[in-house]
């Protein structure tokens, strides 16, 4: 059983702990991870605990579903701090009695362990009794049990207008459309949110929170000017079904144990067109520059007054940048504006 070290990574408290982010070195692979809110917190050394069980799946059509190559079915392990550097030590004892060591990534301790098969993880993490051990620098140390219960994943997160997102204009509001491959439980939490890079973008409301989306939800738009133009975004939509809590171990803490599925999505966002002026009149001609998106076609217009626009050229360049030479004309002063139709 070999963890994974996250790299780089804010953690998020959410269901008593959280992961928004793990970089694999070894594959150089950004994952977003399950994340909830904590039912309690506390000015404390450990804000919660928890135990995760599911699969990560890459949706690659509109249609088409594949389990996440790295990631696949995983068992997650955490215990999340209020501050960095408040354990000492960390583990996590499995019903068969056997202990792993937990990682220490700063202000939480984590555990990662990854399958092809959903019967192979289940090999190895039998439903059952887990303990989450923990040595804090000011509170004391904890064992703390959280129950996995034999309990079916989730009904898996489809993004049904797969299309939208693949050119989406960052100006402009962008509704996500979800559907499952069986019917969810009302009460699971489903959670929306993107990331670039390590940075969230936007995100659903926490569990508890107002607003917060359930199994009966299917829908969500994300505000105009939410999202960075010309980038790579990672979509996730997840539903997460809790399966037990702990209020009993550790003062003022509560720990908890899930089923979740997770489903990935590129978000492509476009760039909007940049010009550049190339080189002043020359022999009544001037060169403007645009950069947009590759392949897409550009409108470069023109306009002596900024009130009325007229078409100058257009063009569609393989590589994106487009090279537009223009007669100066016989005016004191003229405007350009490059757009994508």
């Amino acid at each position: 059983m070999n963890p994974i070290h996250p790299k780089s990574l804010s953690p998020v408290a959410r269901l008593c702990t959280a992961i928004k982010g793990l970089l694999d070195p070894a594959h150089a692979t950004f994952v977003a991870f399950l994340c909830l809110l904590p039912l309690t917190a506390r000015p404390a050394d450990v804000l919660g605990y928890s135990i995760l069980k599911g699969q990560f799946l890459i949706q690659t059509d509109a249609e088409v579903l594949v389990l996440d190559p790295d990631f696949g079915f995983s068992l997650l392990a955490s215990v999340n701090l209020t501050d960095f550097d408040l354990l000492t030590a960390a583990t996590l004892r499995l019903p068969d009695g056997e202990s792993v060591e937990m990682d220490d990534l700063g202000d939480f301790w984590a555990f990662l362990d990854s399958y092809p098969t959903l019967s192979s993880l289940e090999d190895d993490y039998v439903p059952g009794d887990y303990v989450v051990s923990f040595q804090t620098v000011n509170d004391g140390n904890f064992s703390c049990l959280v129950s996995l219960p034999e309990t079916p994943l989730p009904p898996t997160p489809r993004l049904v207008n797969f299309a939208d997102v693949q050119s989406v204009d960052p100006g402009e509001p962008l509704t996500l459309v979800w559907d499952f491959d069986a019917a969810p439980k009302r009460d699971d939490f489903v959670q929306v949110y993107v990331n670039l890079g390590h940075a969230e973008m936007f995100s659903t409301p926490d569990l508890g929170e107002p607003g917060a989306l359930d199994g009966t939800s299917r829908s969500v738009t994300i505000p105009a000017g939410t999202l960075a133009p010309g980038g790579i975004h990672s979509l996730n939509l997840e539903i997460t079904r809790l399966v037990s809590t702990n209020s009993d171990c550790c003062p003022d803490v509560e720990g908890a144990g899930a089923m979740f599925t997770s489903t990935a999505v590129d978000l492509i966002t476009l760039a909007p067109p940049v010009l550049r002026l190339m080189s002043g009149p020359a022999n009544s001609v001037i060169s403007i520059e645009v950069w947009a998106e590759p392949e897409q076609t550009i409108v470069l217009q023109a306009s002596d007054d900024l009130k009325g626009w007229s078409n100058a050229a257009t063009n569609t360049a393989p590589s994106g940048t487009s090279v537009f030479k223009i007669l100066a004309g016989e005016q004191q002063r003229r405007f350009f504006r490059a757009w994508q139709p």
